[in-house]
């Protein structure tokens, strides 16, 4: 016959051993509950995309797209959503979630309104805080957050870019082209090359190193084309008209 202190060591024991198993059904649990509700949400069920990013942001933190999917972004490429709607939605949940702000003061201004507010870095490339002309980026983004319902969705991405420095020369634009197959092959080609030679630009949100974007790549071709100067016939034409 086993003594008290022996059955009850045995018993402690047991729930050591039984805990992990617990919790790691709970844990599970969620996670297939969340993952179930973002397919109801991409399929529009519900139609609340405040809903959904905040579902994807407890994805990508926990990695519930584990073991089925390497990386979030895999993961969004199979629930039949955008990986740049994905993406900003996170960044949204992430960003609102680490400045400390609720859900009931930010969701008011819409989504075109703090997708370009949560453009902002909280933190440069060194993992320091960000500064936004002089001021910490927690409370460039808090003021904004107050300030954005008196103003238009396109006078906060004005304000946003005049903060991130893309004014002038280095504001954004889009420039479409169009071409046949085997121009866009070539241009895919020298964008490679241009790619390989720039090397790594940063890491992406998943510490991932980024390439050089395709705009990057383009002013680097441009810039190459532009300087061997067998590519300016006008130069050598005006040395023979003066020779």
């Amino acid at each position: 016959m086993a003594c008290p202190l022996e059955k009850i060591r045995k018993g402690v024991m047991e729930n050591i051993v039984e805990m992990p198993a617990i919790v790691g059904e709970a844990v599970a649990g969620e996670a297939a509950q969340v993952l179930k509700q973002i397919k109801a949400l991409v399929k529009g069920i519900s139609s609340n995309t405040f809903d959904l990013a905040t579902a994807l942001y407890k994805v990508k933190k926990n990695k519930w797209y584990a073991p089925k999917c390497s990386t979030f972004t895999e993961y969004i490429g199979t629930i039949d959503l955008r990986s740049s709607k994905g993406h900003y939605l996170v960044r949204i949940a992430q960003t609102m979630e680490d400045v400390g702000i609720p859900r009931t003061e930010y969701e008011p201004l819409g989504i075109a309104k703090l997708r370009a507010i949560c453009r902002l870095d909280l933190t440069d490339e060194n993992g320091n805080g960000k500064m936004y002309e002089g001021k910490p980026a927690v409370e460039v983004i808090k003021d904004l957050i107050s300030q954005a319902p008196e103003y238009s969705p396109e006078a906060v991405d004005e304000t946003v870019k005049k903060l991130q420095g893309l004014m002038g020369d280095d504001a954004r634009v889009w420039q479409n082209v169009s071409l046949t197959v085997a121009q866009r092959k070539k241009w895919q080609e020298a964008v490679k090359l241009a790619k390989l030679n720039i090397g790594s630009v940063g890491k992406d949100e998943e510490g991932n190193y980024k390439d050089a974007s395709e705009g990057a790549c383009m002013e680097v071709i441009a810039a190459s084309y532009i300087l061997d100067p067998n590519n300016h016939p006008e130069e050598d034409l005006h040395e023979d008209q003066t020779a």
